[in-house]
């Protein structure tokens, strides 16, 4: 092939591969921001890398508290019988902890022969030889490191270090936007508990009623198996659906018997009251739906809008049954509370008519696996 030709398809070559790498590295960067939550986050960066380095595993670390260790946060491509190197790691001991001491990526060929790698026995386990170490940072500012294993000897050059650093910045950047959204993320959760306890607070009688509420409301959302933005809505909502009754005078709530027309024409507005609070706070407008329509009923004798079926939300329907069996096991100034088994029985007896039979079943079965599990 005459030296023209040859360089030509050399460069072909060369830029097939570098269209080729930033392929990859768009499609990747895209997958890992498609989502806030940092578990997630770390998931499929380890996995994702794995895929790009062509390797067998990853592994995960970022800096704790004391920025003097590193700790494990998410691995790929090991199994729990074989994956023991759990422990943190100090930093600049291993390989992990010398690449954030020095701020460096490393690459080893051979580990069976690596001195200084802290688990040993994994490697020969798992019959790992090359592996690929970058540092996680952001400017100057490192906050973890990015591991690629390789059963291959001699796999891993120059080249791939730079492809997988640069995957590794995009990676950084992912997992502060996660942290920071898990930071605003507690803040909002903290300012709604503190609305839910100014209510129950209204209503001695239904102390902490809401936050039993909220826990149940996640195992059916859990059960349902609902996006993460849903199950957040539902979270929420399930805090705060009580919140109209601030608006209502506590001797109505308080009051020791079965309240007259009057007091309960009062007693109904609360769903109006507290959807049209939350719809006044921008963070938490979308939670307006399901407090609105969470005494509504599956038959459309409910109020404040006699919806029925699947005209209700569906956060609405789940609330409406693990609100009415939280009241029934608990308490009340007119009663007291029935047992776990009468609760039970009332949600199938009005499965159909009050409440939205899948959501009764569905619920139903999340008390029973949690009675096993105790």
């Amino acid at each position: 092939m005459p030296k023209k030709a040859k360089e030509k398809k050399t460069l072909e070559e060369s830029l097939k591969k570098k269209i080729k790498e930033l392929s990859a590295l768009y499609e990747v960067g895209k997958s890992i921001t498609s989502t806030l939550h940092l578990d997630e986050v770390l998931k499929l960066i380890t996995k994702k890398s794995a895929k790009i380095m062509d390797a067998s595993s990853s592994s995960l670390r970022l800096l704790g508290k004391s920025k003097e260790e590193l700790v494990l946060k998410c691995a790929y491509g090991f199994d729990n019988s074989s994956f023991k190197i759990k422990k943190n790691l100090k930093v600049g001991e291993s390989i992990a902890g010398r690449v954030v001491k020095e701020g460096k990526a490393y690459i080893i060929n051979d580990l069976q022969k690596e001195r200084h790698y802290k688990y040993p026995h994994l490697v020969k386990q798992k019959g790992l030889r090359s592996l690929v170490t970058v540092p996680l940072s952001q400017g100057h500012r490192i906050v973890g490191v990015l591991s690629v294993y390789n059963k291959r000897l001699f796999k891993y050059g120059e080249e791939d270090v730079r492809l997988l650093s640069m995957f590794a910045s995009q990676a950084t950047i992912a997992i502060e936007n996660a942290r920071l959204y898990e930071q605003a993320e507690k803040s909002y959760l903290n300012t709604i508990k503190t609305l839910s306890n100014i209510i129950d607070a209204k209503d001695s009688h239904t102390y902490g009623h809401s936050e039993r509420v909220m826990k149940h409301c996640i195992d059916v959302a859990d059960a349902l198996k609902l996006p993460q933005h849903e199950k957040d809505i539902l979270k929420y909502s399930s805090l705060l659906h009580d919140i109209g009754k601030i608006g209502i005078d506590v001797g109505i709530l308080r009051k020791p018997s079965r309240l007259n027309d009057e007091e309960w024409n009062i007693m109904v507005m609360h769903p109006v009251l507290g959807s049209g609070i939350v719809e006044q706070i921008s963070f938490l407008n979308d939670l307006a739906p399901i407090i609105l329509r969470h005494h509504e009923r599956y038959d459309g004798k409910g109020y404040p809008g006699k919806l029925k079926k699947e005209e209700i939300p569906l956060g609405a329907r789940i609330l409406a049954v693990v609100d009415a069996y939280e009241s029934m096991v608990s308490d009340r100034p007119y009663r007291k509370s029935l047992s776990v088994k009468k609760a039970k029985h009332e949600i199938l007896k009005c499965a159909g008519t009050q409440f939205d039979p899948h959501i009764a079943k569905v619920f139903l079965k999340t008390l029973t696996k949690k009675k096993r599990k105790r």
